[in-house]
């Protein structure tokens, strides 16, 4: 059985790839054989190394072509559904659930990671929680720790019910190490007032990070025994 995470945000630059790729890294110092994948992606060149899709390769050691790990990429720093409509695309849903499905069998465990938040719309008819319905994998959300993230936090978890996805955490991301800012110091205890789902991840902010850093960051500051099991 194919093993993996669905990874979305709850708003767009809360730090899904920082996380997802650290996620990898640290999966793949254990042993694991793992694979990532990124649909969609705008505002760089694939092979720029600052991409996503080459942050991601980078940091997990998958062999897979960047093109199969980021199959639709567009330089214009906009929604992918623009970027897409403005080239004159129509990207259809099962394309992008049958490509994904095409290469899940290279790799073991899969970290998948969304564009935007989970109603960013991808196509005409499809956004990103359709996509993560197709592929089926437990789901991880990114939350940015500041104000306004208990909102678009609770919103994100409703809509992930509706579409019967399993759940699998919250990851707060950015913290600052001088907190004087309050609905940092007390956005956790309120999502864990209003929400049953577990809270497995407080990662601090921190930029230009070497490869090892970024992995010690993320094994001191998230629970990772969800991903192993």
């Amino acid at each position: 059985m194919k093993r993996g995470i669905f990874i979305t945000g709850t708003d767009t630059d809360v730090g899904k790839t920082w996380i997802a790729s650290g996620i990898a890294a640290a999966l793949h110092k254990r042993g694991i054989d793992v694979g990532v994948y990124k649909p969609f992606m705008s505002g760089y060149k694939r092979e720029d190394p600052q991409s996503d899709a080459a942050i991601l390769q980078a940091m997990s050691g998958d062999g897979n072509a960047l093109d199969q790990i980021n199959p639709y990429a567009f330089e214009e720093p906009l929604a992918p559904y623009v970027a897409a409509s403005r080239q004159g695309l129509d990207i259809r849903q099962a394309d992008v659930t049958t490509h994904f499905k095409t290469i899940q069998p290279t790799h073991d465990f899969f970290i998948v990671e969304g564009a935007g938040g989970l109603m960013a719309p991808l196509g005409q008819d499809f956004h990103v929680g359709d996509l993560a319905a197709d592929f089926g994998l437990p789901v991880v959300m990114i939350a940015k720790c500041g104000l306004g993230t208990v909102n678009h936090t609770l919103l994100t978890i409703e809509k992930l019910r509706q579409l019967g996805l399993e759940i699998t955490g919250i990851i707060m991301n950015g913290f600052h190490d001088d907190v004087t800012d309050v609905p940092e110091q007390t956005n956790r205890a309120l999502l864990e007032a209003f929400t049953d789902v577990p809270i497995i991840g407080e990662v601090p902010f921190r930029y230009r990070l070497r490869k090892s850093e970024h992995i010690q960051l993320i094994e001191e500051s998230i629970d990772l025994t969800p991903f192993l099991e």
